[in-house]
């Protein structure tokens, strides 16, 4: 229930920062995410309160559940990717604040890190009845070739069906944009070159979970399951987005019809 509560909040955080929040306001409010306290609340615009109040309760949710099983101080290793999370979110507006298109290099440091697969990661582990060891939310933060090819995944095909409806208004470039830009091609040369970048993501992928012994096999499954969903949502097209037919099947077999093994 956590994970699905962080991605929701995770939805509407990439809204405001995407779409809605002005650039000083964005200021303020990342500021206050990083400061983490329930004070900040009263120094955010109206509109921007109850988000952030949607973060603080999650957090004191977590809190509870961890306290019950001695592990609250787990709670950081949440803190600390949502607050890298947010300072994603912050450059890439500021990116668009200053009409900036990025390197090819910039964009992925910055924009693999704003899919908020870190964070997600984080989230799962600490909702676990069972604990999950220090060790696993260490290695996870320090950023591993296979969790860096999940959210690769995640920036490229997210942008290969996004980009063109995002740029119809004032958006940060896309690695479409960025990669136009810094190698002076066409998009029509694009669709086998990032093709190629999401199949050789999932080699890395694939190599990193037969190869890395530093966590459970679980682990391993949960991270390539997120970039798994990617071939749900953007296949062909934008299903997050516009949900369709199709989507609500998926949903409907796996938590209304689902097969019991």
């Amino acid at each position: 229930m956590w994970v699905a509560r962080a991605l929701a909040l995770g939805t509407l955080l990439d809204d405001t920062y995407d779409a809605y929040g002005t650039y000083e306001e964005l200021v303020i409010f990342t500021e206050a995410v990083q400061r983490w306290s329930s004070t900040c609340v009263d120094d955010l615009p109206e509109y921007m309160k109850l988000l952030y109040q949607m973060l603080m309760d999650l957090d004191e949710e977590m809190k509870e559940f961890l306290a019950r099983m001695g592990k609250v101080y787990q709670l950081n290793y949440v803190k600390e990717t949502m607050i890298e999370y947010m300072e994603s979110y912050m450059m890439e507006a500021k990116w668009n604040h200053e009409s900036y298109t990025p390197t090819m290099e910039e964009h992925a440091e910055v924009a693999y890190i704003s899919t908020g697969y870190k964070f997600l990661l984080a989230a799962s582990f600490a909702a676990q009845s069972d604990a999950v060891p220090d060790e696993t939310f260490q290695w996870v933060l320090s950023y591993p070739p296979l969790v860096k090819a999940s959210c690769g995944i995640c920036r490229v095909m997210d942008d290969i069906i996004t980009h063109k409806e995002e740029q119809e208004r004032k958006h940060v470039a896309s690695v479409i944009e960025c990669y136009m830009k810094q190698f002076d091609v066409t998009e029509e040369h694009l669709q086998g070159v990032f093709n190629e970048k999401v199949e050789d993501a999932w080699k890395e992928m694939n190599k990193e979970s037969i190869t890395c012994k530093d966590v459970k096999m679980s682990i391993n499954r949960r991270i390539m399951n997120l970039a798994r969903v990617m071939d749900l949502l953007y296949e062909n097209k934008d299903h997050f987005t516009y949900v369709g037919e199709e989507l609500i099947n998926h949903v409907k077999s796996l938590l209304v019809d689902a097969i019991l093994i």
